[in-house]
């Protein structure tokens, strides 16, 4: 075969993996970019660390309940409040 041949085939293979590829890539999207606390209840019960790869907003705060906090409001801040052990008992906005 030449290579004008090979390189067709080679281009065509790539093609195709490329496009079964893309499946994998457009899983769903868990969370929101909006505080919206019932998008994130599925937290509540799970380990602080269940907020890597969650789509958030942009402010996020995450805090040990009881901590001291400032008391400035931002509609759009997801508050993540977890207790002693890292366990997620609470997600609010504010």
């Amino acid at each position: 075969m030449s290579i004008k041949i090979w390189g067709a085939a080679l281009a065509s293979v790539m093609a195709v993996a490329g496009c079964m590829g893309g499946e994998e890539e457009a899983a769903e999207v868990v969370g929101s970019e909006i505080c919206q606390p019932e998008t994130f209840q599925f937290l509540v019960g799970q380990d602080k660390s269940a907020l890597e790869g969650v789509t958030v907003p942009e402010m996020v705060r995450v805090m040990q309940d009881g901590s001291p906090a400032t008391m400035d409001f931002h509609e759009n801040r997801l508050n993540v409040i977890h207790d002693e052990d890292g366990k997620i008992i609470a997600v609010r906005c504010g």
